[in-house]
């Protein structure tokens, strides 16, 4: 055999090899889909390892709870039977290659066994050469190890290693999802069809922004393919017009275009033929430009469609800046921001709420979703009613809302799947059904939480729940006592009596009327402080009026849901700027300082 013979037998061989890694990859990322019972789980993920790979041997360890060994809990053939018999377990960070990567989350590889010094020299293999551990971690939480063993020395290669940390990954989630599982069967069912959806809602997230991202060049390469339509279908109008002369070089770059597709398409050839027979009626419907125009459109919102969905599932989790919070006056705001009839709405809160933690304008965003779903779910009732109610959870650690509806209500079999991506109740309303899913991740990104209960016929209600905020405020800075006059324009609600509260005890004169929102007089005052979101009045109007006072430069507008678009309009009008509602004492007087100063 000739040097280039052998040279060809590796490369078929390496391209085997390859082909086996992703062939057992790609097996075990269908158990990580089908099977959920780590039981299962593990003694498959051994075999394929061993199959694929032609290893002697592998185990797959776990940590118990005290997190003080590694439990063996499959192994491959009769040795791995004979160490779970025996309840093998190896101490994290004890003097074997499976404690040092579950102490350390790192891989050890050892290509001959006899010079490793930290390496456990297990009796029912003695034939093992080389060695190599690799963690089971979800994040930088170790759950256990893979062990890997072979009878040669140097058994593994680059391609080995890689693949085998990537399946040691996967695998990783796999059994992390798994023990989900079995925590949840032993729960309450409501949390167990929570836990799980949450699993597959999280999932799908993933798969949402790999996607979006594919489509986000779309857009752009539509834009420029309808352009180049347009101007070759005018060029050539005018080359026409010309006459032979004007068009004779155009003819030749389409001849010479024309010669390069029928060499790489041939079949476009005879339709071609078919095509030049046809009257000019026919041929006109079959090459019409509006139509290929139309197709573009709706590639072009299709692919808009796609990023809308990332970006209102994907966007939420990525855009939190959570902050102390007033969850009743984010409530309100929202259902002023609305604009629902009167009466449809009602809100009871108990007294003295703390802050909570929370993004308010993420909050608004969940807030807005679960009143316009308690809407839909209302069309049809003679009385429609919408019910909130803000309250302490017991215990201390929550503040809660409860979104009740007397519409339609949610079908049994329905109810465990609202959180999932993409499934929705309400047919082909033009509902994508990422509402809720979207609501759990806002919500779970800062530790709080959402859940359902429903009655066919009878409604439904939705509870959030928020964490309340255990920061304590830094104590204000020993400045002189406000001086000043504010006039403070919004509604009676508990925002305005913080605000004034809060000014008034800082040494400020505060004026804040409780009917009409009067601004005659603003020019009096050395800061005119308004909230954006008004149940009263239209607060641009009021911009507008102060703008013609000449007071706008001295006014401070706030809002608990700082919108770009909406900073923009306002800022056109005067003000500089349009910041986020501060509902901490120091976060107030420090704005109304600096907006004085």
């Amino acid at each position: 055999m000739n040097q280039a013979e052998i040279e060809a037998n590796v490369t078929l061989e390496q391209a085997l090899r390859r082909a086996n890694l992703l062939a057992a990859a790609a097996e075990v990322s269908q158990n990580i889909t089908q099977i959920l019972d780590i039981s299962d789980l593990l003694p498959r993920t051994v075999d394929i390892i061993c199959n694929a790979y032609n290893f002697y041997y592998a185990g797959v360890f776990l940590i118990d709870e005290a997190r003080e060994f590694a439990v063996l809990r499959a192994g491959r053939g009769r040795p791995g039977q004979i160490m779970i018999e025996n309840h093998h377990k190896l101490a994290v960070g004890g003097n074997s290659m499976i404690g040092a990567c579950t102490a350390r989350n790192e891989a050890r590889i050892s290509l001959d066994v006899d010079t490793e010094k930290v390496w456990y020299p297990n009796p029912v293999l003695p034939e093992t050469r080389s060695e190599m551990a690799l963690p089971l971690a979800i994040g930088n939480r170790v759950i256990g190890a893979v062990t890997v063993q072979s009878t040669e020395a140097a058994a593994f290669s680059d391609e080995d290693i890689s693949s085998l940390q990537a399946m040691a990954n996967q695998l990783a989630i796999a059994i992390d999802n798994a023990r989900q599982r079995q925590e949840l069967e032993a729960a309450h069912a409501e949390l167990l069809r929570a836990k799980t959806h949450e699993a597959i809602a999280t999932a799908t997230g993933d798969a949402i922004h790999w996607i979006g991202n594919k489509a986000d060049p779309i857009r752009s390469a539509v834009d420029r393919t309808r352009t180049d339509w347009q101007v070759l279908t005018v060029l050539m109008a005018n080359l026409l017009n010309e006459g032979p002369a004007g068009s004779r070089s155009f003819a030749q770059l389409v001849q010479k275009e024309a010669a390069a597709i029928q060499q790489t398409q041939p079949e476009i050839g005879p339709i071609t033929d078919k095509l030049s027979q046809l009257p000019l009626e026919s041929l006109e419907k079959r090459l019409s430009l509006s139509s290929t125009l139309d197709d573009l459109q709706i590639i072009e919102d299709a692919a808009a469609m796609i990023l809308k969905i990332k970006e209102d599932l994907i966007g939420p989790a990525r855009e939190q800046a959570p902050r102390p919070t007033m969850i009743d006056d984010v409530v309100k705001d929202t259902i002023t921001a609305m604009d629902l009839p009167a009466g449809l709405v009602t809100i009871s809160r108990a007294d003295n709420l703390p802050l909570v933690l929370a993004d308010p304008v993420q909050l608004n965003r969940v807030f807005t979703n679960l009143l316009k779903n308690a809407i839909e779910a209302t069309e049809q009732q003679p009385q429609p009613r919408i019910d909130l109610i803000i309250r302490p959870v017991e215990g201390g650690d929550f503040v809660a809302v409860d979104v009740a509806d007397n519409g339609s209500g949610i079908a049994p079999e329905d109810l465990d799947k609202i959180w999932i991506t993409f499934h929705t109740t309400k047919g082909i309303r033009g509902h994508s059904g990422f509402g809720l899913p979207a609501c759990r991740l806002i919500l779970e990104q800062t530790g709080g939480r959402i859940s359902a209960a429903s009655r066919l016929g009878q409604g439904s209600t939705f509870t959030v729940q928020a964490p309340v905020y255990k920061g304590r405020e830094t104590a204000a800075a020993k400045n002189e006592p406000g001086r000043g006059k504010i006039l403070l324009i919004d509604d009676n609600d508990y925002w305005r009596h913080f605000a004034t509260g809060t000014l008034k005890a800082a040494g400020y004169k505060v004026e804040s009327p409780a009917t009409g929102f009067d601004v005659s007089s603003a020019n009096r005052f050395d800061l005119v402080l308004i909230d954006d979101i008004l149940a009263g009045a239209n607060s641009l109007a009021v911009l507008n009026a102060l703008k013609t006072t000449g007071a706008v430069g001295k006014t401070l507008m706030v809002s608990s849901n700082p919108r770009v678009e909406r900073t923009k309009e306002r800022m056109l009008v005067g003000i500089k700027n349009l910041v986020a509602k501060p509902y901490t004492q120091n976060g107030l007087l420090s704005e109304v300082a600096r907006a004085i100063r």
